[in-house]
């Protein structure tokens, strides 16, 4: 399938905005935001032949950006560990790096998330960044709401074994602040 520019223009005219919110919320970071936006477009142009219809629009582009910006917060990640293995380098031994008590968890959740497959990825960030219900989930992912439930007691379960006895109590309530927390 091969894109119009007006056909580009209407979807951008449509669904920008929403993506624009989409990515804020993963990114949080309004430049960032708009700079994911307009990295989902080019993709979108490059990848038109590839839209199998199965999904509406919206929903391929969303998988787009959503991939884009969990990048971008991996990227960072990397970015901020090499300032911290090279911090004396470059303000030397007086610079001091803030620190989260949850760092070590946000990594491992972060690292965790690029274990699981993509329809258990996509229930989590449609489930947690979105806050969608399972409903909105199911309906996103095109699965049925017991599997979207049983992909997400899956991935908390992986959580908790990877965070040790610490994440015992993890539940949904405290998973939603620590994968908004990641920058």
């Amino acid at each position: 399938m091969e894109l119009t520019d007006q056909e580009l223009a209407a979807l951008y005219e449509r669904y920008a905005h929403v993506l624009f919110h989409r990515c804020r919320r993963i990114l949080r970071n309004d430049e960032d935001a708009h700079d994911a936006v307009q990295e989902t477009f080019a993709r979108v142009m490059r990848n038109a032949a590839t839209f199998r219809q199965q999904s509406s629009p919206l929903t391929w582009m969303y998988s787009i950006s959503t991939n884009y910006c969990l990048n971008q917060v991996r990227n960072r990640k990397g970015r901020r560990q090499k300032r911290e293995d090279h911090k004396e380098e470059i303000g030397g031994p007086s610079v001091v790096q803030p620190t989260s008590e949850h760092t070590e968890d946000h990594a491992r959740i972060l690292e965790l998330l690029d274990t699981v497959d993509e329809e258990v990825r996509a229930v989590v960030v449609h489930t947690y960044f979105d806050d969608c219900t399972r409903q909105e989930t199911a309906k996103l992912v095109g699965l049925s709401v017991p599997t979207v439930r049983k992909r997400l007691n899956h991935f908390l379960d992986l959580a908790r074994r990877q965070l040790g006895a610490a994440a015992v109590a993890l539940t949904l309530a405290t998973l939603l602040p620590l994968l908004r927390s990641l920058t």
